[in-house]
């Protein structure tokens, strides 16, 4: 009986807990909705941005946020270079004996159009260390997958070592290729400067035989490529929050390679699910932004337009960015989470138990250290722009092959982590906007404005750099990029900033006087690779 008594008690000490607290929690994500979900997605096969399955992808973002009950729910449509691939070739020979058959290979996005015959030279991940002392002039460079060094840092190193091609060896098992975009300099040009395409391991792996057997491999490839003007969509639907003062963005791209289940139908799954939980909740403090994207494959351009919508454009009052990239696969290669150096998010995030459930925990500093300079997912801009921001990110087997399919997601943990980061939301939410804007110290600041300019004359564009504190940032590179019509890159100018951390850009007129639509120009600025990037809209 006493055992009964304190039962109670103890039950009734709990449910007055609750009742303290406001309504329960929804129950748990259901993994079987969330495979649903990635299902559904990968019926749609690649969604690549700027194409019919794309845009059906799209829909589907549009009507499961209908669904859920979202409000506001709209596409924002930008224009882009899309980078179509008319034909390409490639053979090989070892010691002037063909290779028969020859290996299967794909064309990356951005990749150079053109011809390239020459022999080939080995040189591991292309990072600058592996490239010293290697003699790249007029060679084709054999480059190895790397997880962390981005395929795109790769591919300019051994350009700018001379190499006339890229032949690129995955990863994945099976002699799979792995496919991808290599978008160089600052970012959006769709035609890089030399052919480049990927193979799979097993034939990467005899032709670094061959060479290791000081044996001459002979690569002949031909790529014929153009740009063409398409269009892409992201999907907005919000959750209207009490205080005006703060919006939380939660994003995910849905556009894919293949069918894309981990990269990135899971992300979706867990947006429309976050969406569905907060639906079913009482009335956020702060406005919830769910954003699925489009074109991150490519360019990151859904992240970027989404920034320019309603951080540079509108200055909305965006506290915090979540984002869905790769949440879950199972038995991945690394789970990570990283994040802006910032106290609010670091101390929502590690209080709901998501350090546990991503392993790799991180400042998101060290992404570009790894990638060459790069964040390659949609919070790239507004990471750099000063926004607090978190992101998954998973490797796995069969990333951006054919074999990435729904069955290769693990939905139980994708469940756990809708559900914590739903936790995580509830703890920023009881935070006043302040703490959301202590500046991450990985990152600079910079304060950018465009000259008054009549037609005809160059576009001069000011910035004053400086690191967190305020410390003016001397001799730092900096890089303005003007891009017309959304997404077309027709100018870049490069200086360096003098002792007061300030630098004058200079864009050509000609280009100025270009595009007849929406026009920016993107300053970054780091030691090495950027540390901030500021946007700024052009008459």
């Amino acid at each position: 009986m006493f055992a009964f008594r304190h039962g109670a008690a103890a039950l009734a000490l709990a449910l007055t807990a609750c009742s303290d607290q406001g309504p329960p929690k929804p129950s748990p994500t259901d993994p079987a909705a969330l495979m649903k979900t990635l299902r559904d997605l990968a019926a749609l096969g690649q969604k690549h941005v700027g194409t019919p399955p794309g845009q059906q992808a799209g829909d589907y973002a549009f009507m499961r946020m209908q669904a859920a009950g979202l409000s506001d729910v709209h596409f924002e449509e930008f224009q882009f270079p899309r980078h179509d691939v008319a034909s390409s070739a490639l053979a090989v020979s070892i010691d002037g004996v063909a290779v028969a058959p020859a290996p299967g290979h794909d064309v990356f996005d951005g990749s150079g159009a053109g011809h390239a015959d020459a022999d080939c030279v080995y040189v591991m991940t292309a990072t600058d260390s592996e490239l010293a002392g290697k003699n790249l002039q007029g060679k084709v460079a054999l480059v190895d997958r790397s997880v962390s060094f981005h395929r795109s840092a790769q591919y300019l190193n051994v350009y700018t070592h001379g190499a006339v091609a890229m032949l690129y060896v995955s990863a994945a098992p099976g002699n799979l290729r792995q496919v991808g975009s290599v978008r160089v300099q600052s970012g959006w040009t769709p035609l890089g400067p030399v052919p480049t395409v990927t193979i799979g391991a097993d034939d990467g792996q005899m032709l670094k035989e061959a060479l290791a057997a000081g044996k001459i491999v002979h690569v002949v490839m031909d790529v014929q490529a153009s740009a063409t003007r398409a269009s892409g969509r992201n999907v907005i639907g919000r959750v209207p929050g009490k205080d005006a003062r703060g919006q939380i963005v939660i994003g995910a791209h849905y556009d894919t390679w293949f069918e894309g289940s981990v990269d990135n139908g899971g992300g979706v799954a867990a947006l429309v699910a976050l969406a569905e939980r907060r639906k079913k909740e009482p009335q956020p403090r702060y406005t919830l932004v769910f954003v699925a994207y489009d074109g991150e494959e490519v360019a990151l351009y859904g992240g970027y337009d989404f920034l320019r919508r309603h951080h540079v454009e509108t200055a909305e009052p965006i506290l915090s960015v979540f984002n869905f990239e790769s949440p879950s696969a199972i038995n991945p290669i690394l789970a990570a989470l990283t994040r802006s150096n910032v106290g609010v998010l670091d101390q929502s995030l590690r209080a709901v138990g998501l350090t546990q459930l991503y392993r790799v925990y991180a400042g998101m500093e060290v992404i570009p250290q790894l990638f060459g300079g790069v964040i390659p997912t949609d919070i790239q801009g507004i990471y750099r722009a000063g926004v607090p921001t978190v992101t998954t990110a998973v490797q796995a087997d069969y990333y951006h092959t054919t074999e990435d399919k729904p069955d290769t997601v693990d939905t139980s943990i994708l469940a756990q982590a809708v559900d914590e980061f739903d936790g995580a939301l509830d703890r920023l939410m009881a935070s006043d906007p302040d703490p959301f804007a202590i500046p991450d110290p990985a990152l600079w600041r910079a304060s950018v404005s465009v000259q008054p300019r009549a037609a005809g004359q160059p576009l001069m564009v000011d910035a004053t750099v400086t690191d967190a504190a305020g410390a003016p940032q001397a001799d730092a590179p900096a890089l303005a990029a003007l891009l017309v019509d959304d997404f077309f890159e027709v100018a870049t100018a490069s200086a360096r900033t003098d002792g007061s951390g300030r630098v004058t850009l200079q864009l050509p007129a000609a280009a100025a006087d270009m595009g007849a639509g929406r026009r920016f120009v993107h300053v970054t600025a780091g030691p090495t690779f950027p540390l901030v990037e500021q946007i700024v809209p052009v008459p």
